[in-house]
């Protein structure tokens, strides 16, 4: 017999309130995982604004700076040596509204560094909290691996690190590995930058990737670099090491310059070159060498040798032949003032120059009036660890007949007033002259860390950030 439960009262009942106790525990989860999930957004809402509170802060005192370069406490008297803070101010929004605050620590320039360290910590209203780190400086000319008041040719088997700018143009067949900027959105390049009498882009060519070309870009002022050299010159005086232009009773020059070689144990010779001779030729139709008593012949070396000076500046009011092994940060010029074209002055690459390791830790700048050239004698595989910065003149080797080398590699970078070469062709594009093989490396470390009291460009920028993990 079949038997039925259609009539039987209750007994839906338990199936009911297993489905009421399904409905209720599932509305429960939906209902605790969009309050969770409010919760973190809210939390993450507080999080960023944090951020953008520590990140307020770092821009304060970027302004603060710009106003005052050397007020590493906040408009109050620094006492002892930093960092100096915390500095707590009130962070509002537009309307007036207090959103939290930001506490600032401010960490001086050390040692030959010239950049400020600035700690942000932001705070909200409700508590949370982030924290951001910046190094704040007026970026040098350290910071380009090559920057040239005139215009630049990188050929198709040239490639560029770091970042490159022309006030005047680049003609671009190379592979850049950075930014590549010009300060003119066109220019007719010569014909000995690859023109044909058209009008080009700011940076142009059959190179790449053009992604990192950027044109026009604001200029770089050589012409700063007067005041820069004064400055340097008076540095020297203070507490670097200062050598005067040779001269005689009457106000001529009784010598061709000064010799200064570096020794490894931190210490400089220096010499009177009392004799030296210009043995190169002209540079073809484009260009011309720009003749330079530049071999030196005979010196009268000092009997003791000197010290590295204890601000890392060396003035030299005369020319300067420059060679030996760096174990420090220097900043060597070259300048007689005041200014005057007729008796501006160069530095000449005598032979190899060396740093002791390739870390940050050691730095050599040298900063020319006129030209920094290679002399005829120098070595045929030669090495320059240095920056290299002509206010007027070119960075090159000089146009010398039949003198053929080999290799010149250059670990640093390049500031050039004019062009810049270390090899010189014919019209088979044939290496006659100069270098036949020319390696150049950016110090990235120079970005940063310059060497001393090196020539700047610019404002007061944000030159890195980071942000501190939150323990």
């Amino acid at each position: 017999m079949k038997k039925t439960f259609k009539n039987r009262p209750g007994y839906f009942l338990p199936m009911l309130l297993a489905f009421a106790a399904v409905m209720l525990i599932t509305t429960g989860a939906i209902m605790s995982l969009n309050y969770n999930n409010y919760a973190i957004v809210k939390r993450q809402v507080k999080s960023n604004q944090a951020l953008s509170i520590a990140e307020a802060g770092i821009n304060y005192y970027l302004w603060h700076l710009s106003h005052n370069n050397l007020d590493y406490c906040d408009g109050q008297a620094c006492q002892g040596n930093g960092p100096y803070g915390p500095y707590t101010h009130t962070y509002k929004n537009t309307a007036g509204e207090v959103l939290g605050s930001y506490n600032i620590t401010i960490t001086p320039p050390q040692g030959s560094n010239t950049v400020v360290s600035v700690r942000a910590e932001g705070v909200t209203v409700s508590g949370e909290k982030r924290t951001v780190v910046a190094t704040l400086g007026i970026p040098s000319f350290a910071q380009y691996s090559f920057v040239t008041n005139s215009e630049a040719w990188f050929g198709d088997t040239e490639s560029t690190n770091g970042l490159v700018h022309s006030n005047r143009g680049i003609h671009f067949d190379g592979t850049a590995n950075g930014i590549v900027a010009a300060a003119v959105n066109t220019y007719v390049p010569a014909n000995c930058f690859g023109g044909n009498g058209t009008t080009k882009n700011g940076v142009w060519g059959i190179g790449g990737p053009t992604s990192y070309w950027q044109f026009p870009v604001p200029q770089v002022d050589f012409n700063q670099l007067t005041t820069d050299l004064n400055d340097l010159k008076l540095a020297a005086n203070a507490s670097g090491i200062y050598l005067p232009t040779l001269l005689n009773g009457q106000g001529q020059k009784t010598h061709s310059g000064y010799a200064v070689r570096f020794n490894a144990g931190n210490t400089i010779t220096v010499g009177k070159v009392t004799a030296s001779l210009d043995n190169g030729g002209t540079g073809g139709s484009c260009v011309n060498h720009g003749r330079k008593r530049s071999l030196m012949q005979s010196v009268v070396w000092e009997s003791t040798n000197r010290a590295l000076p204890t601000n890392g500046v060396i003035f030299v009011e005369d020319n300067a032949w420059v060679w030996g092994t760096i174990g420090a940060r220097i900043t060597l010029a070259s300048g007689r003032l005041p200014d005057s074209t007729s008796t501006n002055t160069n530095i000449f690459l005598q032979n190899d120059i060396n740093y002791t390791v390739k870390d940050g830790t050691v730095a050599l700048g040298l900063i020319s009036q006129s030209d920094l050239a290679v002399n005829s004698a120098s070595e045929a595989d030669l090495n320059i660890d240095a920056y290299l910065l002509s206010q007027k003149g070119k960075v090159f080797r000089p146009y010398y007949p039949n003198n053929l080398k080999t290799k010149i590699s250059v670990y640093g970078g390049i500031g050039s007033a004019s062009w810049w070469t270390w090899s010189w062709v014919n019209g088979s594009n044939q290496v006659i002259s100069g270098y036949g093989s020319t390696v150049q490396t950016y110090d990235t470390y120079l970005a940063l860390n310059p060497p001393p009291q090196f020539p700047t460009t610019g404002s007061f920028a944000i030159l890195s950030w980071k942000e501190e993990p939150i323990l």
